[in-house]
């Protein structure tokens, strides 16, 4: 396994750890802050990243079991990861009510369960590629790289939010 692979693992590894991290003690005047009209409050982030866990798990599973490598013949299946509309996701599957811990836990099984798959592959399923219509095309490993650094953004969102609703 190459450092490089090694990283975007870890990376995605510890994304449980660092939104516990940023959650832990949060309260309920917290979770429902408003930094300002238009942004998403702590229950509706932590619900999105709940709900993006469920498509990441998706969208890897199928670059490991349709993808193709970027030096395979042309005409070569590489499956299409389909886009959501993450606006339409808060408002419409109630993100402004969800529990946050709860939600926390639906990210963290899904995580964990995704991370020991990634984590029994053979080093060369990661350059698998899978095709994003918004996107492009972009190796399993990239992909690993991006849901990693997803959470990772949230959590400092979220730290954000909280220090913001304590002033």
């Amino acid at each position: 396994m190459t450092p490089d692979l090694q990283s975007a693992l870890h990376v995605f590894r510890r994304g449980p750890a660092i939104l516990q991290e940023a959650l832990s003690g949060a309260s309920e005047s917290e979770t429902t802050f408003v930094t300002a009209p238009g942004k998403w409050t702590i229950r509706q982030i932590v619900r999105h990243v709940a709900d993006t866990e469920i498509v990441v798990g998706m969208r890897l599973r199928q670059i490991v079991a349709e993808g193709s490598p970027a030096d395979a013949p042309p005409g070569t299946k590489q499956p299409i990861l389909i886009p959501f509309d993450q606006e339409a996701w808060a408002d419409n599957l109630g993100y402004a009510v969800a529990d946050p811990f709860d939600a926390f836990e639906r990210f963290r099984s899904v995580r964990e369960d995704t991370t020991a798959l990634l984590e029994s592959l053979p080093a060369a399923t990661f350059e698998r590629i899978g095709l994003h219509p918004e996107r492009g095309a972009k190796t399993l490993l990239e992909w690993v790289r991006i849901f990693g650094a997803h959470v990772e953004r949230h959590a400092d969102q979220i730290r954000g939010i909280r220090d913001a609703a304590a002033k």
